[in-house]
């Protein structure tokens, strides 16, 4: 139900209030599914992440985003740097859309394994995210409003198939609709339970339900006692996601692991074969010191210089021709022959051994699959994700220059973190004069002086992570960390500074693996 058009109305109107008047500051993709939309209004920063995997699409709205330094690219240029003017959700529509200056429109289309994200111009489609839904670049906009008589004599008409008559119920609401026994009412009463359903729906409450042994499901009324109740859409779906994201890639994980765990079980099933064909031949040919037997039992018959000879085989009463080197006396053809027996011997021996060895691993490798299903692959990748929220709560960006740490804070209450639990006394402090901002911080190292250079791409941070990011010239005032303090009563992120100076610089914005 995360993408079932009752929620996506709440979720855009949440989002309308919330993001008009946000500047897109960029747009950019560093897995094949996965679209980052960020967002910033002054020092506020809003993120939108649309990610898009066939098997499980799903927005959400992260407090922060570490862009990765390598394999990111960015998209929709366009519309960077373009204000956020409103949200419009289509009636009846699993989509919704951006509307930004300029005349552009950010659509987010939520159909399920066909989501996408469409960037257009005047309601046209300019640029789409996934290129493989090569429909979505003649998407026509008008199509996607609809209207549905939810008249009582349309109803009737539908003789009370809810699903015919809204067709984007889809099989959200089954479970509501038995919980009401509807299948036993009559016409009327279905219709009053219709109406009721309706009526809740335009404040719901929004909820997670986790089957036992399935993936969780957002819903929008509750299923269990137990159910996780939020009351509004954004909190709800950044809780689903996270629910079902850990569940969704532990399994992914599994899977991998899995398939490449019967890969080597096969492989090693198809030598164990192989080899106990080459067993079977070597234990059914005559065998090299039988053969130096039959020569020491038959040296009176065999001539200097024989090329072969034909004798009986006193196990099997059957003639048997060995073939000699003429070269060599009928003893020393002997010896050859029991010297081929102990390598063939020492061959069988490492060929039983290979095979032992070889069923060892396979029973291994079946230990390791009952295991992915007893939390051992899981706990693994749950330590990743516990990791990778740790990295993504960081409250700033890090950049190295000079083999210095410069360090941006990310919003008002980051830039508060930052300041005062993250910075050592000292640390530089700077900060664009006079202007709200991202509060920066230098490393110090060792007590050494900060050099010149590095004052000056520190506050090129600064000045452009603030409200003067757009002039030639910003002044941005600079401050060992110890002469800042909170100012009492003022909003997260207001700082009081002593014994400043002031330098001026060109805006310069953030690139990750900063070199000098």
């Amino acid at each position: 139900m995360h993408n079932n058009y009752y929620f996506l109305r709440k979720l855009s109107k949440q989002l309308k209030d919330e993001l008009v008047g946000f500047r897109i500051r960029e747009v950019f993709s560093q897995l094949k599914d996965e679209l980052i939309i960020a967002l910033e209004n002054g020092s506020e920063e809003k993120y939108i992440k649309a990610h898009l995997d066939p098997s499980f699409c799903c927005l959400s709205f992260p407090e922060s985003f570490s862009r990765a330094r390598k394999n990111s690219v960015d998209l929709f240029y366009p519309i960077i740097d373009h204000k956020v003017m409103d949200i419009v959700q289509f009636e009846q529509d699993r989509s919704f859309y951006l509307q930004i200056s300029k005349g552009f429109q950010l659509l987010f289309k939520m159909y399920g394994n066909r989501s996408n994200v469409i960037l257009l111009k005047n309601m046209k489609p300019l640029q789409v995210f996934k290129n493989n839904l090569k429909q979505d670049f003649g998407i026509k906009i008008k199509e996607l409003q609809k209207k549905i008589d939810l008249t009582k004599s349309s109803f009737e008409r539908m003789n009370g198939n809810y699903k015919e008559l809204i067709p984007t119920f889809g099989n959200s609401f089954d479970t509501y609709f038995q919980q009401k026994n509807y299948s036993d009412l009559n016409l009327d009463e279905k219709y009053i339970c219709l109406s009721e359903l309706l009526e809740y729906l335009n404040k719901p409450v929004f909820f997670i339900h986790q089957p036992t042994d399935l993936p969780p499901r957002l819903n929008l009324y509750k299923t269990l006692d137990e159910d996780l109740n939020y009351k509004l859409p954004i909190e709800c779906i950044n809780a689903f996601y996270k629910r079902f994201n850990s569940i969704y890639k532990v399994e992914k994980e599994k899977s991998s692991q899995r398939n490449s765990l019967n890969a080597q079980i096969r492989k090693n099933e198809s030598y164990i074969f192989k080899t106990s064909n080459q067993l079977e031949k070597l234990s059914t040919a005559t065998s090299y010191k039988h053969i130096g037997d039959l020569i020491m039992a038959n040296l009176h018959l065999i001539k200097a210089h024989t090329n072969e000879i034909s004798v009986i085989d006193f196990y099997t009463q059957q003639p048997v021709k060995i073939d000699l080197k003429p070269m060599l006396s009928p003893q020393l053809n002997a010896e050859k022959f029991y010297k081929k027996a102990k390598k063939q011997q020492l061959e069988i021996d490492a060929l039983n051994r290979n095979i032992d060895k070889k069923k060892a691993q396979i029973d291994e490798l079946v230990k390791q699959i009952d295991n992915l299903d007893h939390g051992i692959i899981k706990n693994r990748f749950e330590n990743k994700l516990k990791t990778k929220a740790k990295q993504e709560e960081s409250p700033y960006h890090e950049v190295h220059f000079m083999d210095y740490e410069i360090l941006i804070g990310k919003n008002a209450k980051k830039n508060e973190r930052l300041t005062f639990h993250t910075a050592k006394k000292d640390d530089l402090f700077l900060h664009a004069k006079d202007v709200p901002g991202s509060h920066v911080i230098i490393r110090n190292r060792s007590n050494q002086n900060f050099p010149l250079r590095v004052i000056e791409k520190a506050a090129a941070f600064a000045a452009y992570y603030s409200k003067n990011k757009s002039v030639s010239l910003c002044s941005v005032l600079y401050t060992p960390k110890k002469y800042v303090r909170k100012a009492k009563g003022a909003p997260a992120g207001t700082v009081l500074v002593e014994r400043e100076k002031a330098i001026l610089v060109k805006p310069e914005k953030l690139i990750p693996n900063l070199e000098d």
